[in-house]
C-alpha cells in the first residue's frame, strides 16, 4: 500500500475527500482530548467522541475503496 500516494491524493484542495479527511483529524484531535482529560468524568462525551471517530474513519475508508485506493490481503 502506499500510503505517501494516498495522502497526496488527498491533499489537493479541490479534492471531495478533504472534508473527511477534516472530519477524521478532528474527531481524532477531539476524543484524544477527551481521554487526556483526567478531571473529566463526561462518559457520554467520550463514547460521542469515539462514535463519531469511528463514523469518521469509515466514511474516510469507504471514500478510498470507490476510489480503488484499496489494497488486497496480499499487499500487506
Amino acid at each position: 500500500m502506499n500510503v505517501l500516494k494516498m495522502t497526496s491524493e488527498l491533499s489537493s484542495p479541490l479534492h471531495p475527500d478533504n472534508r473527511l479527511a477534516r472530519r477524521l483529524a478532528c474527531a481524532k484531535a477531539r476524543l484524544d482530548g477527551l481521554e487526556r482529560d483526567t478531571a473529566s468524568k463526561d462518559q457520554s462525551a467520550l463514547a460521542a467522541a469515539r462514535v463519531e471517530f469511528s463514523l469518521a474513519s469509515r466514511a474516510l475508508a469507504d471514500a478510498l475503496i470507490a476510489q480503488g485506493l484499496h489494497v488486497s490481503e496480499s499487499d500487506d
